[in-house]
C-alpha cells in the first residue's frame, strides 16, 4: 500500500496531504494529520469483505506486567493493544470520544488480512498512541481509555 505525500494551496493556505492506495475507492486521505475516506471517481469499488463471518476477533487487552487476558476481562484494563505486528489502517476515534463495549476504535493490517481493534468497555477516549499508516509490534498500545 503506497503512500503518495503533497503539498497543496487551497486560497492563501498550504496543507500536507497524504493519499493511501489508488487501488479502490474509497480512498483513506490523510490532511494535516486528520483521515478522512474520500469517494475518487473512476477507481472500482472496494471488494467487500467475507460476509460468513466476522472478519476478525476482538483485540485483547494488555496490562504489563500482569498475564494477557482477553478483551473486557478486567474493567480496569484501559489500554487497547495491537494483537501482532502490522500497519494501523485506520483510526475511527479521537481523545474526547466517548465509546461503547465493542465499537470499533482503529484496525491494523498485517498480510492483507485487517484486525478490527474494538473497545472492551464503555469510555472516554484518553489518548490514541497511533497515526494512520504507523507500523505497529504485537502488544504496542494503540488506544487509550480514561
Amino acid at each position: 500500500m503506497a503512500i503518495t505525500p503533497f503539498r497543496i494551496k487551497v486560497g492563501d493556505h498550504w496543507f500536507t496531504v497524504q493519499v493511501g492506495d489508488l487501488t479502490y475507492s474509497p480512498v483513506e486521505v490523510t490532511v494535516e494529520g486528520e483521515t478522512i475516506s474520500v469517494e475518487v471517481e473512476g477507481l472500482p469499488p472496494r471488494p467487500l469483505p467475507n460476509t460468513r463471518g466476522p472478519r476478525s476477533r476482538p483485540a485483547q487487552i494488555i496490562s504489563a506486567p500482569r498475564q494477557r487476558r482477553s478483551l473486557g476481562s478486567d474493567p480496569s484494563d484501559k489500554i487497547l493493544r495491537s494483537p501482532m505486528p502490522g500497519k494501523v489502517i485506520s483510526i475511527m476515534v479521537r481523545p474526547g470520544d466517548r465509546v461503547s463495549a465493542g465499537d470499533e476504535v482503529c484496525v491494523v493490517e498485517a498480510m492483507k488480512m485487517e484486525q478490527s481493534i474494538r473497545t472492551g468497555r464503555d469510555g472516554v477516549i484518553k489518548a490514541v498512541h497511533v497515526q494512520p499508516m504507523d507500523s505497529v509490534s504485537a502488544n504496542d498500545p494503540l488506544v487509550e481509555l480514561e
